[in-house]
């Protein structure tokens, strides 16, 4: 989280919020990167998730619009944590800090079962990337016929992109790769509402193997085929191992992911040549964000430093973080 954020965040807004949805929070955050998140639970003892959300990140309308997609998806047979009411019947609560701006707060389901662990063969595996690509097509098949919201930003508005347009060095870079992307046709069976951010953290696997997806903070207007890329970037994200195992692994997870994804949707085969640009397109933002949240924090700068590096030579070079080719 952001230094400026960090010192207007307090206890009392915090406590305020859960009592708002009428639960108990436990004070130290299981999250904090874009959000201050914790897990609370009701008088009945049932676990929620309480999210704060400052309003320099989000502001209520696109808040309520997030929520509002994820209380249908999850009406519709999704596989995602849903949104839940405040007990003034609201899906989002505002609470005002000391500086004169806001914490938004929403609370949702608490997902059944735990992180995967990649290195355990186990749950990371072809069963859990055919259930990933299932769990997508569900939930584009359900944004084809979900009303246009304007509370929502297309990719290309997006303001990390938009800042790196006018970086020093890799802003040629980002204004390139915007323009090749700007000529892909906007089509109702290929772009909509989608989560845009499904890595290994965004999801929980329980006992039977089951998905469930969280944190459609970053839902937005964007090609389908960027979802089915993200997973795939994060296959090889952090990976210790060559760049030719990994897009030999990741060639072998698209093909797991897409017979998944076409138990529920079908993409036209031109989609899937685009991957590359949307890995690109993964690489900028994150160069960005990794730059913006870790500045000057210490405890994570060599490692920060290491994977800035490494984007920003990708970039530099036109490659992607693996090769599908």
């Amino acid at each position: 989280m952001e230094h400026t954020v960090e010192r207007v965040f307090t206890k009392e807004i915090l406590h305020n919020a859960a009592s708002g949805f009428g639960i108990k929070v436990d004070e130290k955050p299981v999250g904090d990167f874009e959000n201050y998140i914790f897990k609370g639970h009701t008088k009945d003892g049932v676990a929620r998730v309480l999210r704060l959300t400052h309003s320099s990140h989000r502001q209520k309308n696109e808040i309520e619009a997030e929520l509002t997609f994820l209380k249908y998806v999850r009406e519709n047979g999704a596989n995602a944590a849903g949104s839940l009411l405040s007990l003034n019947g609201n899906l989002v609560e505002e609470h005002i800090a000391s500086d004169g701006t806001s914490f938004f707060a929403a609370m949702f389901e608490w997902a059944d079962g735990k992180l995967v662990d990649r290195t355990n063969p186990n749950v990371w595996n072809d069963d859990l990337m055919f259930r990933l690509g299932k769990t997508l097509g569900k939930l584009h098949a359900l944004t084809v016929n979900y009303p246009v919201t304007n509370a929502r930003e297309s990719w290309d508005e997006e303001a990390y992109l938009q800042v790196m347009l006018n970086h020093e060095e890799l802003g040629p870079h980002t204004k390139a790769l915007l323009e090749e992307m700007s000529h892909y046709p906007r089509q109702t069976y290929a772009y909509g509402l989608i989560h845009s951010d499904l890595h290994f953290h965004n999801f929980f696997v329980n006992e039977e193997g089951e998905i469930t997806a969280f944190d459609f903070d970053d839902l937005q207007y964007n090609y389908f085929i960027s979802d089915i890329a993200i997973v795939l970037y994060y296959t090889a994200w952090g990976s210790k191992k060559s760049y030719e195992e990994n897009s030999a692994y990741a060639k072998k997870q698209l093909d797991i992911l897409r017979k998944g994804y076409e138990t529920e949707f079908v993409l036209e085969e031109e989609w899937y040549s685009r991957i590359p640009a949307f890995l690109k397109c993964r690489d900028h933002v994150l160069y960005y964000v990794l730059k913006m949240k870790y500045e000057g924090k210490e405890e994570h700068s060599q490692r920060v430093n290491e994977l800035c590096e490494q984007i920003r030579e990708r970039i530099i070079n036109g490659k992607t973080i693996v090769d599908l080719g």
